[in-house]
């Protein structure tokens, strides 16, 4: 019988672009379910903020960046000092916020809806929010109490860092995307679209925006 010389090595030649592409795939997946975690922790932050002042936007930022400060924070095992933290943690707030004033975060006020203020428009633009246990009114056809729930749906768009992989994931969502932002905002950026959404009871009168003050 002939001796098939090189066969092995061929054979792996074949193979070791696919193991490679699996590998790193793995690894991108897991920045991601990361990533993905923390924005749910971040929206939870972010809904529980609104509710306490008004459903306004800017509490909503505000609480968002708290909550997806963690993601940016990088600390080593050398230097663990209190001042050494607390430059990181503000670094890390700055990073967060930076992201957020550079469009890479949208944020949809999903309840309550824009009909819902325009019936209480008349009176400030305000939903009532007291004695909603004794209150038997309909808006907009729910229940003042469903009314009085905040939902917020945010999309935060993922830097991918792992080369090659990043690549193949932005084209895959761009052939199946059609949302504008998620086009324009995150894979025109090589960034991957990721959404959370949250929902608790308003803890004040909810209001439609003012000033400028507005979801998107």
């Amino acid at each position: 019988m002939r001796r098939q010389s090189g066969q092995s090595m061929t054979e792996f030649l074949v193979i070791l672009p696919v193991m490679l592409l699996l590998i790193m795939g793995a690894i991108q997946f897991v920045f991601i379910y990361q990533t993905k975690t923390t924005l749910n922790y971040a929206t939870f932050e972010a809904v529980r903020a609104g509710s306490l002042e008004n459903a306004s936007i800017t509490a909503v930022r505000n609480g968002f960046t708290r909550g997806i400060t963690p993601l940016f924070a990088r600390f080593a095992t050398t230097d663990n000092s209190d001042d050494e933290l607390a430059k990181k943690v503000l670094l890390a707030r700055e990073i967060a916020r930076n992201e957020v004033a550079n469009g890479f975060v949208k944020f949809e006020l999903l309840n309550p809806t824009d009909r819902a203020f325009q019936i209480y428009q008349n009176q400030g633009g305000e939903i009532p929010n007291d004695n909603l246990s004794f209150r038997t009114e309909m808006v907009a056809g729910l229940k003042i109490q469903d009314v009085n729930l905040l939902k917020i749906r945010i999309t935060y768009c993922m830097k991918l860092i792992v080369p090659l992989v990043d690549r193949l994931i932005v084209e895959t969502v761009d052939s199946f995307s059609s949302d504008s932002f998620v086009k324009q905002n995150c894979l025109k950026e090589k960034r991957f679209p990721i959404v959370s959404q949250a929902i608790i009871r308003m803890q004040s009168p909810a209001r439609k925006c003012r000033g400028g003050d507005c979801f998107d």
